[in-house]
C-alpha cells in the first residue's frame, strides 16, 4: 500500500530523528501490507507519483511484492534509538531531504570508515567529525564525501555506537568505494573462509606426512630389532656346546 499520512505513529518519530524536510514524498511510501493497518512495516520504499496513483486505482486488483527504491528498513530499540534505519539502496535520495544524521566528511575520514568490520574508534576521526558524532545516541547515520574531480561523491550509512563508528554496508559496497577511492580492496568473508579452508587443508596434509613419516621410522625400526634378535638367536644355535 502507499502513502504514510500524518496518523501513522511512527512517522513523526522518523521526520524528528533525520529531520526530514517538509518536501519529503511521504504519500509516495509504499509498504508491503497497508500503511495504518500496523505501526511496524519491514522495509518503506518510494516510488514516483505516477507508479503511485496506478497502484491506488487498483489496489483491489494488483498484489504488490516489491516496488520502489528502499529508503528505511524497521529495526529494534536495541539497534537503534530510532525505529528505522537508513539503508544504502536509497541513501543518495534520502539525503537530499535530511537535515540532520548526515555528515559531510574528509577523505581520510571516509578512507577510515571504509575499512576492516571492526570499526574506527570516535576519538581518531578529524576534530571537526568527533565534535558532531561524540554524543550522538546509537543508530545509522550518514557520511557524505563530496565529488571532487573525476571522483563522484559518495554516501555511507554508517553505525554510530557510544564509542565508534563502521561502515553499515555489504562488502561488495564497501570494497566498490575503495576502489573508486584508490584504495586496495579487502578481502570478503567469503574469500578469508577460503583462505582458511586452504590454510587448513595443508597443515592437515604436513600432519599426515609427519605421522606417515613417524610410523615409518618406527616400523624400519621394528623391523631392524627384529633382525637382530632373529640374528642373535641363529649364532646361539649355532654356537658348539660345551
Amino acid at each position: 500500500s502507499s502513502g504514510i499520512n500524518a496518523e501513522w505513529p511512527l512517522r513523526p518519530g522518523l521526520k524528528e530523528w533525520y529531520q526530514l524536510s517538509d518536501s519529503f514524498p511521504f504519500g509516495n511510501i509504499f509498504a508491503r501490507s497497508k500503511v495504518g493497518e500496523t505501526a511496524k512495516q519491514r522495509n518503506l520504499s518510494v516510488a514516483c507519483s505516477r507508479l503511485r496513483d496506478i497502484i491506488q486505482q487498483n489496489e483491489n486488483k494488483i498484489k504488490i511484492i516489491n516496488c520502489g527504491l528502499r529508503l528505511f528498513s524497521y529495526c529494534k530499540e536495541a539497534f537503534s534509538k530510532c525505529p528505522y534505519r537508513l539503508l544504502q539502496e536509497g541513501a543518495h535520495f534520502t539525503s537530499d531531504f535530511m537535515g540532520a544524521k548526515i555528515f559531510e566528511v574528509s577523505l581520510e575520514d571516509m578512507i577510515k570508515v571504509l575499512g576492516p568490520d571492526t570499526g574506527v574508534a570516535k576519538h581518531t576521526l578529524k576534530p571537526d567529525l568527533l565534535e558532531k558524532v561524540n554524543d550522538l545516541p546509537t543508530g545509522i547515520i550518514l557520511f557524505y564525501l563530496p565529488a571532487s574531480g573525476n571522483v563522484p561523491a559518495i554516501y555511507s550509512c554508517v553505525y554510530c555506537t557510544d564509542g565508534g563508528v563502521k561502515a553499515y554496508i555489504t562488502e561488495d559496497e564497501k570494497n566498490h568505494f575503495r576502489l573508486i577511492l584508490g584504495q586496495e580492496p579487502l578481502m570478503t568473508k567469503r574469500e578469508l573462509k577460503k583462505l582458511e579452508a586452504m590454510e587448513t587443508h595443508r597443515k592437515k596434509k604436513i600432519e599426515t606426512a609427519a605421522r606417515i613419516a613417524l610410523e615409518k621410522i618406527a616400523l624400519e625400526k621394528e623391523n631392524e630389532e627384529s633382525k637382530n634378535v632373529e640374528t642373535t638367536e641363529k649364532e646361539a644355535e649355532a654356537a658348539p656346546e660345551v
